[in-house]
């Protein structure tokens, strides 16, 4: 019997051994899984260590952000184009959420009393301003003054937009965002001839996320049936991105030898006669180029603006047709709750706005996959010319069945904007005599403007043609 009981005794103590060694064991295997996560933990973090020292990573990152920042705020405006134009009728609309509900049935033209054109005049005739007044003399004040006017005129239109009663104020505020991008726009396509040909494909993939992420974050966080934020709020929550701004551009960013420092508590070195510091340029930099505007005369400046027609023009019609596309014809474009995916008009409006930046962004972030000649850059504002034909009479006749479908024409419209735009600009950076490159940058940035200028100004005469139209669907 002692010897039975010993042996179950001896057993049970193995047993216990055994399943003490084996959770050891586990407990060893975890113990080295996790130590292998850290140990990979480690490794990320000084490969990212590793890279944010070079400065061409650096300065790919940065130029992406001051694009993503840059026009952040241009295209919010434009998604919010019918929350501040109901301050006519709603004056409480842009200050708290109103549910948004679709049309069970369209019977007649569903027309705003004004057009989203006036927005879109606010949001670029200031720019307009600034950009034909930059290349001139801006060279005279230096980038990181500019940059500092940028980020508070940025601020100041989101707080005036956003606490403002009535439309005229709300539309002050649009003209100060204007001012804001016109002024970045100029400025760091002509930062950019001071780095290599990078930054360009970076700084318009960065405009082109803009687009994505002005649209898409105020279209969700207005919309009934995600975050159902007011207008008000969802703009308070923007003034992140000029902190963005600044922090990359005086942190992240490794200035160039030929951009001139200065000294914040020395207001003598903010403005000078505009030639660079005489250091060695950084790759595909010829300190010529940053001397142009500087060392020419008017006159020498408008015969080179001459020679750049060629860039101009077609980035003008483009910009021309689907800006009207987009602030003259979509506002009439509106489905019924079977056809619109249960949107309201407002709602159809803004998810437009998305889908038409989610092609820019494609877009403007394919050229290292994808480059245009000046063939391909000159047939473009023929295909966008189509698209405004098409929808013209869709905004008239009634004919396309869906929502979706039309989501996809607006799409297809933003891939030829932002092809165009990036193509554009990176045959001047490669093709133009360095001598004038940074000047041609700046200059030709104009185009685009016009093109949006005009757009503005017809879009609010078609609005209201259409609406005086008999309703045919």
């Amino acid at each position: 019997m002692t010897s039975t009981t010993d042996l179950r005794t001896m057993s049970g103590r193995s047993a216990n051994l055994i399943q003490t060694l084996s959770k050891g064991m586990s407990s060893f295997k975890k113990h080295e899984a996790t130590q292998a996560r850290k140990e990979a933990i480690a490794r990320a973090i000084m490969t990212f260590a590793t890279t944010k020292k070079s400065p061409d990573t650096r300065n790919m990152i940065s130029f992406w952000i001051f694009g993503l920042c840059n026009n952040f705020t241009f295209s919010m405006m434009l998604s919010a184009a019918q929350d501040i134009l109901s301050k006519q009728n709603r004056t409480s609309q842009f200050n708290h959420n109103v549910t948004d509900v679709c049309i069970p049935e369209i019977t007649h033209r569903i027309c705003s009393p004004t057009s989203a054109g006036v927005v879109l005049l606010c949001n670029i005739v200031p720019a307009l301003m600034v950009k034909l007044f930059c290349p001139f003399v801006m060279h005279r004040v230096p980038y990181g003054i500019r940059h500092l006017v940028i980020c508070t005129l940025q601020v100041t239109s989101l707080l005036m937009t956003a606490f403002s009663n009535s439309v005229p104020a709300a539309l002050l505020g649009v003209c100060v965002a204007s001012l804001a991008g016109g002024l970045g726009e100029t400025t760091f396509l002509g930062l950019a001839g001071h780095y290599s040909k990078n930054t360009i494909a970076t700084w318009s993939s960065g405009t082109g996320m803009a687009g994505l992420i002005g649209a898409f974050s105020y279209a969700g966080m207005t919309d009934a049936r995600l975050l159902a934020l007011s207008p008000t709020r969802a703009m308070l929550v923007m003034l992140v991105m000029p902190a963005i701004f600044a922090f990359t551009y005086y942190v992240v960013l490794v200035k160039a030898p030929t951009v001139r420092k200065i000294s914040v508590n020395r207001p003598s070195e903010w403005f000078s006669n505009g030639l660079p510091e005489k250091k060695g340029p950084p790759p595909d930099v010829d300190n010529s180029s940053v001397e142009f505007a500087a060392q020419t005369g008017i006159v020498d400046q408008l015969r080179t603006t001459k020679s750049l027609l060629r860039y101009m023009i077609p980035m003008f019609l483009v910009y021309l047709a689907e800006y009207l596309i987009n602030q003259g014809l979509l506002e009439l474009t509106v489905f019924d709750c079977v056809h619109g995916y249960g949107n309201s008009p407002a709602s159809q409006y803004r998810w437009y706005q998305v889908m038409y930046q989610v092609g820019v962004f494609v877009s403007r972030s394919s050229l290292k996959f994808i480059q245009f000649n000046m063939t391909l850059i000159a047939l473009m504002p023929l295909l966008q010319l189509l698209n405004l034909v098409f929808l013209t009479f869709n905004a008239i006749y009634a004919f396309v069945p869906h929502f979706g479908m039309v989501c996809a024409i607006i799409l297809y419209e933003g891939l030829i904007g932002g092809g165009s735009y990036v193509n554009t600009f990176h045959h001047i950076h490669k093709k133009v005599d360095p001598s004038i490159r940074e000047f041609a940058l700046s200059t030709v940035s104009l185009a685009d403007t016009l093109g949006i200028l005009v757009a503005a100004l017809t879009a609010i005469p078609l609005h209201n043609a259409i609406c005086g139209m008999q309703w045919y669907s």
